[in-house]
């Protein structure tokens, strides 16, 4: 069965590689050269050799694409999921952090689900956060693995080198480095 995920799992990272890599294919065609003329539209008819009509191709919007943080895992995940107290942004995630989060979600081949990344003061009150909360530093998230127990998802972070605080009736596991 678990050979049965891995498989699974590869080929949902295949396609999504895939797709990636179309849109980043797209983008360069559809990218003006510098220096180059615009092309004056052809009138109606058939395109002639010396004017070849070129199919319309919608302009990808710069939003389209998600910052990634690191290969699995976007900024957005990361970002204080407050009601409009701050910007999304009270402070930068580590570096270190979303490299061992990262290796986490490697380290098990499947989807990591961040439930809370960086937080602001006013959303680290509502969730009952402590005052010297490593969230408000950028050195913290909580997080769960679908199809993982708690403690084998501990046990995965400690040796991915992060410090673990496993909540085994709430299903998650809060995960920190010391800055």
């Amino acid at each position: 069965m678990k050979n049965h995920y891995k498989r699974i799992s590869r080929r949902l990272i295949l396609s999504i590689l895939i797709l990636i890599s179309c849109v980043f294919l797209t983008s360069l065609c559809v990218a003006p050269e510098k220096g180059r003329e615009p092309v004056p539209e052809a009138s109606a008819g058939p395109a002639t050799p010396e004017m070849p009509q070129e199919p319309e191709v919608p302009e990808l919007a710069e939003e389209a694409l998600p910052l990634m943080a690191t290969p699995h895992f976007t900024m957005e995940e990361y970002r204080c999921d407050c009601l409009g107290y701050c910007d999304g942004w009270p402070c930068a995630m580590e570096p270190e952090l979303l490299e061992k989060i990262e290796a986490l979600r490697c380290y098990f081949g499947r989807p990591v689900i961040i439930t809370s990344g960086v937080r602001c003061e006013a959303r680290n009150e509502e969730v009952g956060g402590v005052s010297w909360s490593f969230h408000k530093r950028g050195c913290a998230a909580d997080l769960y693995c679908p199809g993982v127990g708690v403690g084998d998802l501990a046990a995965g972070a400690k040796d991915c080198g992060l410090n673990i605080l496993p909540y085994y009736s709430s299903g998650y596991i809060h995960v920190e480095i010391i800055p």
